[in-house]
């Protein structure tokens, strides 16, 4: 699932900034890695802009021009925000069931998530809002996993 497993969140964050990281060993729970290191250490809009561009660079220097969108992006982001654990590997076992593009499919319809406006720019939600972000992180409570899992 991870394939980064083997290195420490440090390693992890300069590899992948520095597209060391080979696209094999940057799949779905790594992005979610990238995402909750940067919301563990920065605020959430610096947090958001790291990841973002820093996903464009990668699929820039491997030649994928098909890997970012921004909705997906976002949205992910968005989600762990409101997440409480205090580890990514805490909140993976604790999620891990949750964490497949199912998920997004509870607030976006497919059909919205497949389209080039979100890939390319921010859609909100066209089924239900994303959860309210918390206004401190450290305070946040599983928010979405109580208010829209059930």
């Amino acid at each position: 699932m991870l394939a980064t497993a083997h290195l420490s969140d440090d390693e992890f964050l300069e590899a992948f900034h520095s597209c060391r990281l080979s696209t094999s060993e940057f799949r779905h729970a790594d992005h979610l890695r990238l995402a909750w290191l940067h919301l563990a250490r920065e605020p959430f809009e610096t947090a958001l802009d790291h990841v973002c561009s820093g996903i464009h660079a990668f699929a820039k220097h491997h030649n994928l021009s098909g890997l970012y969108h921004e909705t997906i992006t976002t949205a992910w982001v968005h989600l762990l925000a409101t997440h409480r654990e205090s580890s990514f590997e805490e909140f993976v076992l604790a999620n891990e069931s949750f964490l497949g593009s199912s998920l997004l499919h509870r607030f976006w319809t497919p059909e919205t998530l497949a389209s080039n406006e979100a890939r390319s720019g921010w859609v909100p939600p066209d089924l239900r809002e994303l959860p309210s972000l918390p206004v401190d992180r450290k305070s946040a409570r599983r928010l979405f996993l109580v208010s829209y899992l059930r």
